[in-house]
């Protein structure tokens, strides 16, 4: 298990954007590829925490579970190795959750009897160590729609945010923090439903 602080800033880009940031801080990189699969209850118990539970399938074979936490400063994650392969509108297994996920989720009252899988995410995705943090340049496609996403994991919230500035300013961007993914996953659920 390893347990984890994650702070990072995001922003929303379009195609052309996400181009020229590919084009200078990606050169030679190939992305790679990953499916997030969220888990919720059928009432969105967990979301309505602030809270994400998800199964990450890596192009390696590798699944990791996570369950992400809002902190004071940016998220704790919860991440275990796991061989499971979630299948969509499926129950996940109680007995597969490691205990401190439970205890997090049970500490709010969530039915885990009723967590399900609710849809997937597909990522491309780039990265760049740059001086300040870790640079990801992120194309997703879910639902039938794509989005783009420059996204920047830093240890110093106040540096990091400085260094994304500076990085956002070189392509005329002002930071305007979008929706994590599995909001924008689940809001996009939404609208479907209720076309």
């Amino acid at each position: 298990m390893a347990l984890e602080r994650e702070i990072e800033f995001k922003q929303l880009l379009d195609r052309k954007t996400y181009t020229k940031i590919q084009t200078t801080y990606f050169p030679n990189v190939q992305p790679f590829t990953q499916t997030n699969y969220y888990i919720d209850t059928p009432d969105f118990q967990i979301i309505q925490h602030k809270m994400a539970l998800r199964i990450r399938i890596r192009e390696d074979k590798t699944h990791e579970i996570t369950l992400k936490v809002p902190a004071e400063v940016g998220l704790i994650e919860y991440n275990h190795s796991t061989s499971y392969q979630p299948l969509q509108d499926t129950l996940l297994p109680a007995a597969l959750l490691p205990n401190d996920i439970t205890d997090v989720l049970h500490s709010h009252d969530i039915d885990i009897s009723q967590l399900t899988v609710l849809g997937s995410l597909t990522t491309h995705r780039l990265e760049y160590h740059h001086t300040s943090g870790l640079l990801v340049l992120d194309h997703s496609e879910y639902l039938g729609t794509e989005d783009f996403e420059l996204e920047f994991e830093v240890s110093d919230a106040k540096a990091g945010y400085e260094a994304f500035q500076k990085i956002l300013a070189t392509y005329q961007l002002t930071h305007q923090p979008p929706f994590n993914k599995v909001q924008r996953f689940f809001n996009e659920r939404q609208k479907m439903k209720e076309c």
